[in-house]
């Protein structure tokens, strides 16, 4: 059996990144998992809009999705931070832009949700996506 590598672009209303406002939040599209994949990786990017300063951060969430939980037709996706899983939080005052790499839960579909932690300052997210499939 051959493993394969898909790389995918998260997108934010079919763009590749999202200023996300001071104080804001932002959840991207859903990205559908490959039928076939049973692992995924994530690398996550934030770019300061402005100089940084301390407390410019963002806290990176998944919302994964398995389906339809009630069967009335479409995935259903948790709602924001407090229901998501936590991925990671990038300082823009360390290192701009800021990126880590993590692992990624493997469901149907996710979104990626980015919450601005800086009381001044709009911050650029963006991410992308590798699959391990069979």
């Amino acid at each position: 059996m051959a493993v394969a590598n898909n790389e995918r672009q998260v997108t934010w209303s079919s763009a590749n990144s999202a200023s996300v406002s001071a104080g804001g939040t932002q959840a991207s599209d859903a990205a559908t998992f490959s039928a076939t994949a049973f692992a995924a990786m994530i690398t996550l990017k934030a770019d300061n809009n402005g100089t940084p300063a301390s407390g410019d951060t963002v806290d990176f969430f998944a919302l994964v999705s398995c389906g339809d939980p009630d069967g009335a037709g479409s995935d259903e996706f948790p709602n924001d931070d407090s229901d998501g899983m936590f991925l990671a939080r990038l300082d823009t005052n360390a290192d701009d832009p800021a990126l880590a790499t993590v692992a990624l839960p493997v469901g149907k579909s996710v979104k990626l949700y980015a919450k601005n932690n800086s009381s001044g300052r709009a911050i650029t997210v963006s991410a992308c996506i590798n699959e391990k499939t069979a």
